[in-house]
């Protein structure tokens, strides 16, 4: 018994120092940026404004500081606990300690889910509280643990509920225990009167707070195999057959203990996503507890397939951790530094989607530019949101936008931003931008995809063919995903 807890604790700290040493050295291009602008300062993020995610943040900074680096700490600590929690949740699934390490190992390591644990994602914490909830099953906390599974990590994780929902009857009150985490959500509307940065629209009343909710609907769509496909492809070759032994080798189907994966299935089949790679973890989690079960009818028929065994589990791991590196990944601050470094004085800059989010992160925590007005056009960040149309001066200021291909009467592509029309001239110090030097990898296809958006707006601007046609290859070498790589070859027959 001693034994296996210095495992279990060698395993753990393994575990955060895999987060913490395989991270960014700058923030990431999905949402961490946001969540570390709006857990510092208790703002509201996104839907469904993730709340507990956000008050942890809150304390990390409270003990650290807002930057980045220092609250990604709080995910290398979740997979620390992710790890102790896996082992309890799948040995109380049935399965021996060796096996139920091996599955909890191969979950934790696998490409999309360790490339959420070592950046500010929402997903390691909804993780943790789904392990939790499977290991306190049919205990006195199962109906408070489930609870908090559901309404307190990632909406997702209802996907998964099949993996920690009892049928056992349990007194009554200790049932209503599992609404305790809804009142959660109340801090959308608590909070968003007096947010500055992030504040959605400041959803306060009933109305405002569905919009809110509603941010984001209208994804679901009809199953499609090319939408499945393109999400496991993150799980790569290795890591792909290795999952696919195991699972085999656990036998039958079993409904309590795979139905979740079917739902994982068509979820990511039906659900549009810019980022599929990180919600695949809903998907891998019943997997690789089947896997688990594999492992451990591998242990029991000799050493030629136990150590079969060890080896898939150990090329997943391996593979997993090599696809997960996000050290070279700084892509979101060089392209966000090129595009305040291009701004002038005194202007107005209008981001839209993630931009947004760099540019709270960078002005408002790294304090960069602040003689630079942020504008929102959606109205959910800053507290400067002129209507539109938007006009290309503003006062004295002038206005730059990251994107407006549609407003072609006023502005123009100028560099990596659309400036008004009267600054077309202005020369472009292309060489100086650092976006253009960027020659590695990062995990996170959103990041890549950047990347590819920097070299297409190059390519669009220059007038030597044969540098347009280079610059079109580069963008498609880094593009990420199968609609920017569209989207590239549109703008090069459109340019």
């Amino acid at each position: 018994m001693h034994s296996r807890k210095l495992i279990i604790l060698a395993c753990a700290t393994g575990m955060f120092l895999i987060a913490l040493l395989s991270g960014p050295p700058s923030f990431d291009a999905t949402d961490g940026a946001e969540f570390a602008v709006c857990g510092s300062e208790l703002q509201i993020a996104h839907p469904p404004g993730y709340p507990l995610f956000l008050m942890l943040i809150r304390l990390f900074s409270m003990i650290f500081s807002p930057l980045y680096g220092h609250l990604r700490l709080l995910n290398c600590f979740i997979a620390s606990a992710a790890l102790i929690a896996g082992i309890a949740a799948f040995r109380k699934s049935g399965l021996e300690f060796p096996s139920a390490l091996a599955g909890s190992i191969l979950f934790l390591t696998a490409a999309p889910v360790m490339s959420q644990f070592n950046s500010l994602e929402v997903y390691p914490l909804a993780i943790l509280l789904v392990l939790t909830a499977i290991a306190m099953k049919d205990s006195k906390l199962a109906s408070y643990a489930s609870g908090m599974a559901l309404f307190a990590g990632h909406p997702i994780s209802v996907l998964s509920s099949p993996l920690f929902f009892s049928l056992k009857k349990k007194k009554w009150l200790l049932m209503l225990t599992f609404f305790i985490p809804v009142t959660l959500l109340l801090y959308v509307p608590l909070r968003s009167g007096a947010c500055r940065i992030a504040h959605y629209g400041h959803p306060v009343n009933l109305n405002a707070l569905f919009s809110y909710f509603t941010v984001y609907s209208g994804r679901l769509n009809v199953p499609s195999l090319g939408r499945l496909f393109e999400s496991l492809t993150y799980i790569g070759i290795p890591g792909g057959i290795a999952f696919l032994f195991l699972a085999a080798a656990a036998g039958k189907f079993k409904a309590e203990r795979d139905i979740s994966s079917i739902l994982a299935l068509l979820f990511l089949s039906s659900y549009e996503l810019p980022d599929p790679a990180g919600q695949l973890w809903i998907f891998l989690l019943p997997l690789s507890l089947r896997c688990a079960f594999g492992v451990e009818n591998l242990f029991k028929k000799g050493i030629i397939f136990r150590t079969g065994a060890l080896i898939l589990v150990a090329v997943s791991v391996l593979f997993g951790l090599l696809s997960s590196d996000r050290r070279e990944d700084d892509i979101a601050m060089r392209w966000t530094l090129d595009v305040l470094n291009s701004i002038p004085h005194d202007a107005i800059y209008r981001p839209v989607a993630h931009d947004t989010f760099y540019a709270a992160y960078a002005v408002n925590t790294l304090k960069l530019r602040p003689d630079v007005i942020l504008s929102d056009p959606y109205g959910n960040y800053f507290e400067f949101s002129p209507p539109d149309p938007i006009l290309p001066v503003i006062g004295d200021r002038s206005v730059h936008i990251s994107r407006a291909w549609n407003r072609g009467e006023s502005f123009s592509l100028h560099g990596l931003l659309f400036n008004p029309k009267e600054m077309e001239n202005i020369h472009i110090f292309w060489n100086r931008m650092a976006i253009f030097d960027f020659a590695g990898s990062s995990p996170d296809p959103m990041a890549m995809d950047i990347v590819a958006e920097a070299w297409i707006r190059r390519m669009i601007q220059e007038e030597d063919p044969l540098l347009k046609d280079s610059f079109y290859l580069k963008a498609l070498e880094f593009s990420g995903t199968p609609i920017t790589r569209s989207r590239i070859e549109t703008i090069r027959e459109t340019f």
